[in-house]
């Protein structure tokens, strides 16, 4: 297959899991969800996105693919083992989330460019959700919870959606053609 078939499979299938992780992630941080147990499925979406992207990057010859899933990748990695770990303090965790927010802007405006708008919608919702976990991680403002779970949720939501239109082929890749 033509890496131009196959763009909205890895895209799809990492996504699809990364909606399910953060939900569950944002269960467990509103105290509704074992972080021990929320933990696993972090390691597995972490290994995935890891894995997926390394095959992109290597079979495909996509590196920008490869650097945005591990964008991806290392937050539920670095999560999976505070959870599993019960780290208290999570100030570098909230730091690397500035650090993808930031990254993301570039990846943002690259798919505006490229008339990719909803993948541009969902890298403005994925910034934004990172920028959130920084103010209450990394600069510890709690009373900006309820924002970011707001914008967690959307995300999530969005992302969820695209997956599966990703997956079953809703949505038109051709014009990923060159993207990556």
């Amino acid at each position: 297959m033509a890496m131009l078939e196959t763009l909205g499979l890895p895209l799809g299938l990492v996504g699809l899991y990364i909606a399910g992780v953060l939900m569950v992630n944002l269960l467990a941080f509103q105290g509704k969800a074992d972080l021990k147990d929320a933990a696993i499925f972090n390691f597995l979406v972490g290994f995935l996105a890891t894995s997926v992207a390394f095959y992109s990057w290597l079979h495909d010859g996509a590196p920008v693919y490869a650097a945005q899933s591990l964008l991806f990748a290392f937050t539920y990695l670095w999560l999976g083992y505070d959870f599993l770990k019960g780290v208290k303090d999570q100030r570098a965790v909230g730091w690397y989330c500035l650090f993808v927010a930031i990254n993301v802007i570039p990846f943002m405006l690259y798919t505006f460019k490229a008339e990719l708008w909803i993948l541009g919608i969902n890298w403005i919702l994925w910034g934004l959700a990172w920028f959130m976990f920084f103010v209450l991680l990394a600069a510890q403002k709690s009373q900006y919870f309820k924002l970011m779970l707001g914008i967690t949720w959307v995300a999530t939501i969005v992302l969820w959606f695209c997956s599966l239109g990703w997956l079953l082929g809703w949505m038109d890749f051709a014009k990923f053609y060159g993207f990556w």
